[in-house]
């Protein structure tokens, strides 16, 4: 149950309360009646014991129920409780005191009446013809064979009395302000039952976008429809309810639901072509209909066998349709127009709850994978300060100190020292400038793609490593951020090819193929074996390749890695382009 369904809960819960009450007061008001009528008898010279005996029981009966009151111990079963006992008690009345000639002929119209009044005619029809089977089985037994008319007279008037005060509380039910009987519901006037209904909307409306989680969002369309339904007069305690919502394949699956039977259900899934769901989603309206256990595709759900009427209403927004909501009843015929304006109106609010929902999901998506990359991006910079500029420092460091000792000893080997230490810094400098540039490489934003790999190359470029940009067939035709993810990846796979592959020769090449930009990195290095690397990733630490292919992924483009060992690799990334161009 949904919060939002508390304030209307309790209010019913107070309204019976109040109506329990005036029963109770009546009850104690007929029950004094009772005592002054038999006090008064004639026919007595005093009280029989048995109806002493019947009237302090009525009186620890009553003062039960007062207790429970007083005590704010009310719960839903007690109306119904309390007319069983005052059924009981008028009929043990009737029979210590003799039906036929009963002087407490009056007392059996008081639950009559309230029966009719808080559970409809039926009740209380019901409770009349009990009343008057009592008094007919009494006259039977006691009628002779010479008996005269006279003899069945008030027997007659009593069950024309109770008879009379059934149909007069079916009379007055119509007009029955009982906030426990249902049917309330189904037979207030419109401005009673109006209000209501743009609360229950609002508190509705409140509770869906007070949630940004998608899960909680598919559990209150159904508690909300549910609270919604018990205002129109539908237990749903009688009902199966399901979400069902498009997945990838285009198949409903359920995602959320209430009272299905056997977990299986949760995972059969329907096309949603056919029967009333492929009607209630080509019609985008809600559809009403008979047994789904005769639906074209609802009869999979052993949950909806004793199901005997149903109700399907879309989930749609604009033209985009994600599901649809389904609620069968137990009963014939339960439900109506209504119940479709008002699911209706529940559903399209729960679609925008649902839109919400999933953005806010994307959104968060996307948060977590900004943090991953940060992540993978810091420990990225700490590894390679760590095998690269860091272990040439600490080399730096430790010849100097050689180069101090050589100083006295030996100047000229010194010397020499000195100028290779004074070629590791430049290396070094040159290398932390290289990962500075790939961490924001200025002028990629500036001067381009092919600009901010030129300069790169240019920075590890020697005599022992030739690498070479071609961008004859290349124009510029990708987005900012497009254009920084390709060459993180090309920075990547030059960057590996320098240091693990031992080339003397990297070649860059980029070229657009019609709507696809390819770009290839080719070394002539010593190459490995792809299928076996890809194999050991479990087990090594570096998932450099993986890396690559999961940004190329993020940018809708493809990896391919070549290798021939001895050969040399070939790293190729596939971006399809635009309709644009861009």
């Amino acid at each position: 149950m949904v919060a939002s369904e508390a304030p209307l809960r309790e209010t019913k819960k107070q309204r019976e309360q109040t109506t329990e009450w005036g029963v109770w007061l009546v009850r104690w008001g007929l029950l004094a009646c009772a005592v002054a009528v038999a006090w008064l008898d004639a026919a007595a010279e005093s009280i029989p014991t048995h109806l002493l005996v019947f009237f302090l029981v009525a009186g620890v009966y009553n003062l039960i129920i007062t207790l429970v009151l007083a005590f704010r111990a009310f719960f839903w079963q007690l109306p119904m409780l309390t007319l069983i006992g005052d059924v009981v008690m008028a009929l043990a009345l009737l029979f210590i005191s003799g039906s036929e000639e009963s002087v407490f002929f009056f007392f059996p119209v008081f639950p009559i009446l309230v029966g009719g009044l808080r559970f409809g005619w039926q009740v209380g029809l019901l409770t009349g013809i009990i009343f008057a089977a009592e008094v007919g089985f009494h006259t039977a037994l006691d009628l002779q064979p010479t008996a005269q008319a006279g003899q069945v007279l008030v027997p007659t008037a009593y069950v024309i009395l109770y008879l009379s005060a059934a149909v007069v509380g079916a009379v007055m039910s119509k007009r029955s302000l009982t906030a426990g009987s249902p049917d309330y519901w189904k037979r207030g006037s419109a401005d009673e039952i109006v209000p209501h209904r743009f609360r229950t909307i609002y508190e509705m409306a409140s509770t869906l976008s007070a949630t940004l989680n998608y899960q909680r969002v598919l559990e209150a369309v159904l508690d909300i429809s549910r609270l919604g339904f018990d205002e129109l007069g539908l237990r749903m305690g009688e009902s199966v309810g399901l979400v069902l919502l498009y997945e990838q394949d285009g198949y409903l699956t359920p995602v959320s639901h209430r009272n299905l039977v056997t977990a299986m259900d949760e995972k059969k899934r329907i096309r949603g072509l056919g029967g009333i769901v492929g009607e209630a989603i080509a019609s985008a309206q809600a559809i009403i209909g008979g047994p789904p256990r005769l639906d074209a595709e609802l009869s999979v759900y052993r949950s909806l066998e004793g199901c005997r009427s149903m109700i399907c209403v879309p989930l749609r927004a604009g033209f985009e349709t994600y599901g649809a909501v389904i609620f069968a009843s137990v009963k014939r015929d339960a439900y109506n127009a209504e119940h479709g304006e008002l699911l209706t109106i529940f559903c399209n609010q729960a679609t925008i709850a649902l839109q919400n929902a999933s953005l806010y999901r994307s959104l968060r998506e996307e948060r977590d994978k900004i943090v991953d990359k940060e992540e993978e991006a810091r420990h990225k910079l700490a590894r390679d300060l760590h095998d690269g500029p860091t272990q040439d420092v600490a080399a730096i460091a430790m010849r100097l100190n050689f180069a101090r000792l050589l100083v006295d000893r030996d100047p000229l080997r010194a010397r020499a020292e000195l100028e290779r230490l004074e070629d590791l810094a430049h290396r070094t400098v040159k290398e932390i400038r290289s990962m500075l540039f790939a961490l924001r490489p200025v002028i990629l934003e500036t001067e381009g793609l092919v600009a901010a790999l030129n300069q790169y190359a240019e920075n590890f470029e020697d005599d022992e490593l030739q690498i070479r940009v071609e961008a004859e067939g290349y124009w510029d035709c990708l987005q900012d951020d497009v254009e920084g993810v390709v060459f993180a990846i090309l920075e990547e796979a030059i960057k590996n090819a320098r240091k693990h592959a031992q080339a003397s020769r990297i070649s860059v090449t980029l070229e657009v193929t019609e709507d696809l930009f390819v770009a290839r990195v080719t070394d002539n290095g010593r190459g490995f074996e792809v299928e076996e690397i890809e194999r050991n990733y479990g087990t090594r630490g570096s998932l450099g390749m993986l890396n690559l292919r999961e940004r190329a992924g993020l940018i809708g483009g493809t990896l391919r890695v070549e290798s021939t060992v001895g050969e040399g690799t070939q790293v190729t990334l596939l971006v399809p382009l635009s309709e644009d161009g861009s």
